[in-house]
Formats: structure tokens, C-alpha cells, sequence
């Protein structure tokens, strides 16, 4: 034990670090906001993106030198010159979409294009560089050229060109924008003009300086971005708007329904003005160090932001990372907790971290060997801070400043703290990677598998309502109670080896274990142990903390996300009321920038007193309010159809396509225009006229269709997000299609073909009528030899009635005569015993991987039992995925070794032919007789038997014996 003494500085960081408030609470800073960036290595032709915009079906579309690019969440497609001959150039500045949906695209050397209906369509040339194009209410285009002036295009395509001569400042124009009164505000490389009927009048309350961006917030009020900074107002008049925040360098700005305005800058800050109040994010925090050239909050609600650098956005997300951005010392996240002071204490690989409303602060531990421990673990208990270090072994740090340090010199098992604990009565609980310590009384005791443990690596540690000390490691769990250690095996539970967390419930009756397969449950008032794992549908098997929320759901951690169950589920489906898990599952999608969680210390999830729920991952502390969730299903996602092709030859895309008969092969590739989560979204089809219902495609945005019958269809799609209604039509695509014909199924066709067919038919009957008697005796040869073949034929049907079709076994009706005949021969054999097998979790196989695999694989599993049958056996598919096995002459013994053959090489054998990640298991139960005419009895005992199987967790051989009392906890299973 070392004893550190402490400086001045180290003792003032300690006091508020133990004894300080909390910062007080303020809003979600923009800073918190889930950034995610695009460049040409994810695809886009040019990172300069100078425009964006969104089309009603839900597109969005960028503006690049290298031309327009559309994008639907996964995939860019360019549209250049090279592709759209209404482009001169392919560098494109401006994009509108008009009051028809239509998209109007312009940039350099006058390129001005529409597109309409999957369609590009020129548009009037105009010689120069296109800097803003403008539909406005009267559906005149406006272009904003650069040195060429002011261009308006009316319905009937006639131009008018306003120049200096009309009263421009300047002929560069950089933006336009028409306000709610029709008035059209012209932004000049020499200030604001007003353009009304015709008429131009310069602004003189804004600066002869470039006028580089134009809004109007929801009271009417006009936003002007000059190169000397913001002006408001309205008419005439305008006054410097936020004269000390933002001046020079504005180059964008945005102003959204929710009255926000957003300002974007030449060095990479965006700026958040909401009701007087700027918050800002910028470069520190992820967003490119270059120039906001456009702003754009889409149909989710994100903000879209085009800089110098590629393509950024900017949304609320269910989660926000704290990382060594924000002020941890490292990102490496192993340890979270929450201190009885109401701060969040993070564990870094590069030390500790303490996070106090919005500030986070870096908290030095004075050890002499390194100024920065990884931290691996954490307790507070009182007054008392446990620090668990990943080689400085425990920190204890006590009132009055006292620190103490316990490493292997002291006596610990490891310097490699990965769980610590304080008992109420001052016990110390040290988990490390060699074994567990217990400090008690400046004595330290150490326990391992000599003493009791399944392993010495020990990973987690809680205390329930009773005292006991809950153990977790690498092959198990353990309790000490009493002054014992009693070890708690858990391979029965689906083979469970590791435990990586406990949470005790809130109202002590359960204990939750976090484990590498499942999650584990264990009541207090009977002591029994339920698993809910990938025989429930669960969608991760490995899970490293729970918690649970104050809306009754429980967070568990994984190495691929975090997992949110209702607690009510749980408990259904731990006690068998509910088949499947019905999960929502978050990814780095949702705002993580790691959905890796740690966990083999702990804790590494954490509640704090408003109920968000922070989590220890491998790029920062990640935190998540409940009550805040954004479900996915509130969003509706358009749905359009991409791609078709005809015997792998690509037609244009329209509402109706009409295929030739002989066609053989149709595909459709579809896209979800959802940007939150593409690769979430689920699709469903209906082919009308050929599918009876919708069809679920999961998220594979492809359906394919082969020969086809002529007549008339219609192809419907739509998609949603995990979790919204399937019943739902919002957004539905649909496509009429007509299959024609082949000549010979035409109705004038048909009708002379008929007429043909009777003129022959007559003729034929004709001929034949002198041939008949001649085949009279060839006949009559021929009905002798068709009785040999049914006489022949009736004898197989016989062995065939007694057969299986599917797995070639005895079937049911072979099995009852062959107990009836052991039953009439009593001295033929020396008694016998009987088996019934059943597939474990049968019904799953058929729900996850269809009928016909559920088919191949019941065919499987008769050819391993056939292939364990002893000469004299009689193996039988008693029905459905049940077989019988009658074992003449045996022992209990001999009958036990060759079921568990049976069961070891079903478990053994490789399914993944049948189906990706198909496991079969099957449930054996046993019974024996020596009196041959007692076989009903026997098949009630091994049908007991075998639902002792089943009800003792399944996988397993069972002999039929009289029932036994309660089992307890460290008892073997039956």
C-alpha cells in the first residue's frame, strides 16, 4: 500500500472533482450535433459542392464542377456534359427546383438545363457564367450571371436582360431571392438591389460590398450576407445585424420554418441564431476547414452543408459522442459512472475525465509512474472513489484528500483492475485479470479457482439487496455470501461462458447477467436462471452492461450497437410467454461515431439523475436521452423506381412499359429516398397479377420476375424504416406493365387454328376407323401387360404405405406393427427401449428459413439417426419433426450411448448448405421395458422424458424416472 501526498493544485482539482456541483444545465449545444462528411473517396465527382437542393420524390441533388450529382442515401450519379448535351460545360453552380417539381440546373458557360420526368431538356442559352437561378410566383426564371448581369425568362421562353443601363451597381450577380410581397432582392458584387415591376432600386442602408446571400425569417424580416457581415430589415431600411459575432467572411445563409437561421462562413463555422441566442460548430468539431458555399435542411430535418472540401451534414441525433474533441484525454472509452454528486466520471485509455453539464474537464491522478493511467474501472461508494487502472492496480481516494494505491507489491492478484467494488460495511472488491481480491481492514485475501472461481479473469462485480457479491468472469459467475464462495456455471444455459455485467433490478427480485450469448436472468424467489438469446430471436448474442431507463426498457451494450428491450418483453420471453425478440437496435447511424461498446470492465453504462443513459464505447462516451428517441418509424421515406431491365437490357423508366412475349427475365432496382439510416430501410413489393400481397424484400432494393404470362400487371414498391406500418401506402411507386401476346394467342389466331384442328381431327377419325381392328389384338397384348405392371405397381404402393416419403425411415403406421409384433413374440428379444426425438425449435427453422429448408433439414436429421441404427432397430418418423428409435435388446446404458451419438452428431453437423446460420439441436427422451406387451406405457414415459428435455433447456437425452424434488442453484441438471 503507498500513501501519496498531495500539492496544493491536486487538492483543489480533488475538492471539485468529489465535492463540487454540477455545472448548471444548458440546451443540446450545436457542437453535439452528429456530423458526417462526403468527399470523391465516397463517391462524389468534385468536392466542391456549390448548390443543393431536394425534388418532391425525395432526391437530393448537388451542384459541382463536374457536373449535377443526384443521391439517394447510398449512391451518387452524375450528370456532366458528357451525358447531358444541354451542358456547355459540365460546372454547375446553381440548382432550383420549380413550383412543378421540376429541376433547374445552371453553371458555366451559360449550361441551363430542366429535368423533367427522368428527362433532361435545354433551356434559352445565355453566354456567361450562371451564378443563382430563381423560379418566382409568376413562374419567370431569373438568372444571376457573373459580369452579364440580370437575365428573366417568361413563360412563353422570351428573355429580358437588365444591365447597367437599368440601374445595376454591379453586372456580377452573386444570389437573388423574392420575398412573401413579390418584391425580387438582387445581391451585387456592389450591394442590394430591389427590383419591383421592373424597376431597380439600390439599397443604400447595405454597403457597396458584395452581397453574397439572401433570407427571410418567418416575421417577413430580409437576412442579408455582405462581405462586412449580416444586415435585417425590412423595405428600405437595414440595420447590422449581430454586429460583434458576425461580420467578415458570411457566405451562406439559411432560414428554416422553425424560424432558425443558419449562417454559414468562409472558414468552415456554421452559425445556429435562435431567438437572439448563437450557438455555432465548426472545424473542431469535425466539419471541413473551407468555404460554406450552401446551406439546405432536407424533408428529415437535416442541415446539408456544401463546402470547398465536400459534402457535410448536420443533424439531431439520437445519440452525441463526447471524444477527445470536446476535452477527454483519450477516446478509448473503458469506464463510465455517475457520482452521487451528479457528474458523469469517463475512464480513457489516457486517463480520466470528469463531464459536469456541458464542460469536460481532464482529472490528473498523482502517480508516480505516469501522469495518465488508462482507466479501467470505477466505484463510489459514500466518499470513497474506487480507480481501477489497467497497470497501476487501485486508486482509493477518501475524504480529507487521502489517496491510498494497492498494486501487486501491496498483495492485489494483477495491476489490471477491470472491476472494483465497496461494500457497504468498508469491504473492497478487487477484479483484476489474475484473480479477486478482497480488501477488509487494510488485509488483503485472494480468491481464484483454487478457491472457487471458474476463472480467475474476473470482469464485473455488483452487490444485490441481500449483501451477496455478484462475480463475473471469463467462464462464469460465482457469489460470496456468508464468508463462501459458491461458483455459478452457466454452459447449460446455451453454453454461456463469459459475464460480462449485472444490473440488480430496481426492485431486487431479479438479477440481469450480460453474457456472450445472451441475456441471462436470474429470480430470487425460486433461483432460476433464464436465457434470452438467438433461440428468441435475438438479434446479438454478445452483450457486455445493462441498464435500465425510467421508461421501463432495458439499454444492454454489444460490439455492434446498443440494443433497447422493453423490460416487460424481457421477462415474457425469460419466462417462456413470448417467442421472439422484438428489438430496436442503434448503430453509428444514429449519432455514435463507434458502435463498438466496451465492456470487459466495468461499468461502461451509466444513468444519470435526468435519466439519460451514457455508454463507454471505442471513439468516446456516448450519451442518449430515452424519453428523446426519435423513432424511425415517425419518417416517411419516398420510394422511386431506379433502374429496369428487360432480358438484361436497360429500358427507360415510365409509368407503363409493355414486353414483348417471348421476354424472360424482368428486374426492377428501387431506391428509399431515407437519408437517417439507408441501409435500415425495408422494402416491399406487389406484382398485381402475380403476387397475391405485398412481398418482403428486407433491405435488398432489387426484385426480379422470369416468364411472365401475357396479360396485364401492375408493380407496386414502397419502403419505411425499421418499425413503421407495413399496412401504410404513403409514398407508393407504381408501374403498369403488359405482357403481349405471342401471334398464336391472338383470338383470330385461336379461332382458325380451331377450325383447322376439327378439319383434321375428322379426317384422322377417318383413317383410323380401318386400322382399329388390326390393333385389336395388339391392344389386348398390351392391357395383360399394363395388369402385370399394376399388380407390380400395387405391390410398391404397399411397401410405400409403409414408408416416409420425405426421409425414406418407417413412418407411423410401420412403427405401431412393429410393436404390435414385438408385443405378439414375447421370446424374440430380451425387452427393449424405446426414444422419441424431436427437433428442438422446430418452428423457427420455418419461420426464419422457409418450409422447404425446414423440409431438407428434418431429411438431415433421419439420416444421421438411420445412419446410428443397430442391425434389428426400427427407426420411424413418428410426425412432423418427431422420430421414434426401438432398441431390441439393450441396456440403459447401450440405449443412452447411442441416443447421445444421435444427438452429439446432429449438433455437430454443418447446416449453413440448408440455410446461413442454421444450427439443428434435437431433445431425446428414453424409456425402457422388459415386457414387450407394455409399449403404450413406454411411449407415455419417453414422451415424458422427452418434454423433461425440452423444459430443462432443450439439446439433451433424457431417461424417463420417477419425478425428484426442487434442484438447487449448484446442483447438476437432470
Amino acid at each position: 500500500m503507498m500513501f501519496i501526498s498531495l500539492s496544493k493544485r491536486f487538492c483543489l482539482i480533488l475538492s471539485l472533482f468529489l465535492l463540487g456541483p454540477p455545472l448548471a444545465a444548458e440546451p443540446v449545444p450545436l457542437s453535439d450535433y452528429f456530423v458526417e462528411r462526403w468527399s470523391d473517396q465516397q463517391g462524389l465527382p468534385h468536392n466542391s459542392v456549390n448548390s443543393i437542393s431536394q425534388t418532391p420524390d425525395g432526391y437530393l441533388w448537388f451542384a459541382t464542377w463536374e457536373g449535377v450529382v443526384r443521391f439517394n442515401g447510398r449512391d451518387f450519379t452524375r450528370f456532366g456534359s458528357d451525358t447531358v448535351p444541354a451542358f456547355v460545360d459540365s460546372g454547375i453552380r446553381a440548382l432550383s427546383v420549380t413550383s412543378s417539381g421540376d429541376l433547374l440546373a445552371a453553371g458555366s458557360r451559360g449550361s441551363f438545363a430542366r429535368y423533367r420526368n427522368n428527362q433532361w431538356h435545354p433551356m434559352p442559352f445565355i453566354d456567361a457564367r450562371i451564378n443563382y437561378v430563381l423560379e418566382d410566383k409568376q413562374q419567370n426564371i431569373w438568372l444571376a450571371t457573373n459580369s452579364q448581369g440580370l437575365f428573366r425568362i417568361d413563360a412563353s421562353n422570351k428573355v429580358r436582360h437588365f444591365t447597367s443601363a437599368d440601374g445595376l451597381p454591379s453586372l456580377t450577380i452573386e444570389t437573388l431571392h423574392e420575398d412573401r410581397l413579390g418584391n425580387l432582392w438582387v445581391g451585387t458584387a456592389s450591394g442590394l438591389v430591389r427590383l419591383t415591376q421592373s424597376m431597380l432600386t439600390q439599397i443604400r442602408d447595405v454597403p457597396s460590398v458584395p452581397v453574397i446571400s439572401i433570407a427571410e425569417d418567418r416575421s417577413g424580416n430580409l437576412i442579408i450576407g455582405a462581405e462586412t457581415g449580416l444586415f435585417r430589415g425590412q423595405g428600405d431600411r437595414f440595420t447590422p445585424y449581430y454586429p460583434q459575432r458576425l461580420q467578415a467572411g458570411i457566405s451562406q445563409l439559411l432560414a428554416d420554418k422553425e424560424g432558425t437561421l443558419w449562417v454559414g462562413t468562409a472558414r468552415g463555422t456554421v452559425y445556429r441564431v435562435t431567438d437572439d441566442m448563437i450557438d455555432q460548430v465548426g472545424p473542431s468539431e469535425g466539419l471541413p476547414d473551407s468555404r460554406i458555399k450552401s446551406l439546405y435542411l432536407d424533408a428529415e430535418n437535416s442541415l446539408w452543408i456544401g463546402t470547398n472540401s465536400g459534402l457535410v451534414r448536420l443533424r439531431k441525433a439520437n445519440f452525441s459522442t463526447i471524444s477527445s474533441q470536446q476535452g477527454l484525454p483519450g477516446d478509448y472509452v473503458r469506464s463510465v459512472l455517475h457520482t452521487k454528486e451528479g457528474n458523469i466520471l469517463v475512464g480513457t485509455s489516457h486517463g480520466l475525465a470528469r463531464i459536469a453539464g456541458t464542460r469536460t474537464e481532464t482529472i490528473p491522478l498523482p502517480l508516480n509512474d505516469t501522469p495518465m493511467p488508462s482507466i479501467l474501472s470505477l466505484h463510489q461508494q459514500g466518499d470513497t472513489l474506487l480507480i481501477g487502472t489497467h497497470q497501476y492496480g487501485l486508486v482509493v481516494m477518501q475524504p480529507g484528500f487521502q489517496i491510498k494505491q494497492f498494486n501487486m507489491a501491496s498483495g492485489l492478484a494483477s495491476n489490471q483492475v477491470r472491476a472494483v467494488l465497496q461494500q457497504q460495511d468498508g469491504t473492497i472488491w478487487v477484479g483484476s485479470s489474475q484473480g479477486l481480491t478482497r480488501i477488509r481492514e487494510q488485509k488483503l485475501t485472494t480468491y481464484t479457482k483454487r478457491n472457487g472461481l471458474l476463472d480467475d479473469y474476473v470482469m464485473a462485480l455488483a452487490e444485490d439487496n441481500s449483501g451477496t457479491v455478484w462475480i463475473g468472469t471469463e467462464s462464469g459467475a460465482a457469489l460470496y455470501s456468508d464468508g463462501a464462495l459458491q461458483p455459478l456455471s452457466l454452459d447449460h444455459l446455451d453454453n454461456t461462458s463469459s459475464v460480462y455485467g449485472f444490473y440488480p433490478g430496481q426492485n431486487g427480485e431479479y438479477m440481469w447477467l450480460a453474457t456472450d450469448r445472451g441475456l441471462i436472468r436470474y429470480r430470487y424467489r425460486d433461483r432460476s436462471l433464464s436465457i434470452i438469446g438467438q433461440q428468441q430471436g435475438f438479434p446479438i448474442q454478445k452483450l457486455f452492461q445493462v441498464a435500465q431507463d425510467n421508461q421501463q426498457n432495458l439499454w444492454l451494450t454489444s460490439n455492434l450497437g446498443m440494443v433497447r428491450m422493453p423490460l416487460q418483453q424481457a421477462h415474457a420471453l425469460a419466462d417462456g410467454e413470448l417467442e421472439q425478440a422484438d428489438v430496436r437496435v442503434f448503430s453509428n447511424g444514429e449519432g455514435m461515431l463507434s458502435h463498438q461498446a466496451n465492456g470487459t470492465s466495468s461499468p461502461a453504462i451509466a444513468k444519470d439523475e435526468s435519466g439519460q443513459i451514457w455508454i463507454a464505447t471505442a471513439q468516446g462516451v456516448v450519451r442518449v436521452d430515452p424519453e428523446n428517441i426519435r423513432e424511425l418509424s415517425d419518417f416517411s421515406v419516398p420510394v422511386v423506381l431506379e433502374h429496369i431491365e428487360v432480358d438484361g437490357m436497360a429500358v427507360a423508366v415510365s409509368d407503363n412499359l409493355e414486353l414483348a412475349a417471348d421476354t424472360r427475365r424482368l428486374q426492377f432496382r428501387y431506391a428509399g429516398l431515407g437519408y437517417i439510416l439507408p441501409d435500415a430501410i425495408e422494402y416491399y413489393t406487389w406484382l398485381e397479377g402475380f403476387d397475391t400481397d405485398w412481398v418482403p424484400r428486407g433491405n435488398v432494393p432489387v426484385a426480379e420476375y422470369t416468364n411472365l404470362a401475357p396479360g396485364k400487371y401492375q408493380f407496386n414498391v414502397k419502403a419505411h424504416y425499421p418499425g413503421a406500418e407495413i399496412s401504410s401506402s404513403d409514398h407508393l411507386f407504381n408501374l403498369k406493365i403488359t405482357v403481349l401476346p405471342y401471334f398464336w394467342q391472338r383470338t383470330e389466331v385461336m379461332l382458325a387454328v380451331i377450325l383447322l384442328v376439327v378439319m383434321i381431327l375428322i379426317a384422322v377419325i377417318r383413317a383410323r376407323e380401318h386400322v382399329l381392328k388390326a390393333h385389336a389384338r395388339e391392344l389386348r397384348e398390351q392391357v395383360k401387360q399394363q395388369t402385370q405392371k399394376i399388380q407390380h405397381q400395387a405391390k410398391l404402393f404397399e411397401q410405400q404405405a409403409m414408408q416416409d416419403p420425405l426421409t425414406g425411415l418407417a413412418n407411423r403406421r410401420s412403427f405401431d406393427n412393429y410393436l404390435k409384433q414385438l408385443s405378439e413374440n414375447p421370446t424374440q428379444y430380451q425387452g427393449y427401449f424405446l426414444a422419441i426425438i424431436d427437433i428442438d425449435n422446430f418452428k423457427l427453422v420455418n419461420d426464419r428459413w422457409s418450409h422447404d429448408v425446414g423440409d431438407r433439414a428434418i431429411h438431415a436429421v433421419a439420416s444421421v439417426i438411420a445412419h446410428n441404427c443397430r442391425e434389428g432397430d426400427h427407426a420411424a418418423r413418428w410426425g412432423g419433426e418427431e422420430f421414434s428409435l426401438v432398441m431390441p435388446n439393450v441396456d440403459v446404458t447401450k440405449a443412452t450411448e447411442i441416443c447421445e451419438r444421435i444427438r452429439q452428431q446432429i449438433e455437430d453437423a454443418d447446416y449453413t448448405h440448408l440455410g446461413f446460420g442454421l444450427n439443428l439441436t434435437v431433445s431425446i427422451g428414453l424409456s425402457g421395458s422388459v415386457a414387450l406387451d407394455d409399449y403404450r406405457r413406454l411411449l407415455i414415459e419417453a414422451d415424458k422424458a422427452l418434454y423433461h428435455a425440452k423444459s430443462t433447456g432443450r439439446n439433451s437425452v433424457r431417461v424417463w424416472q420417477k419425478p425428484s424434488g426442487p434442484t438447487p442453484i449448484d446442483s447438476c441438471s437432470a
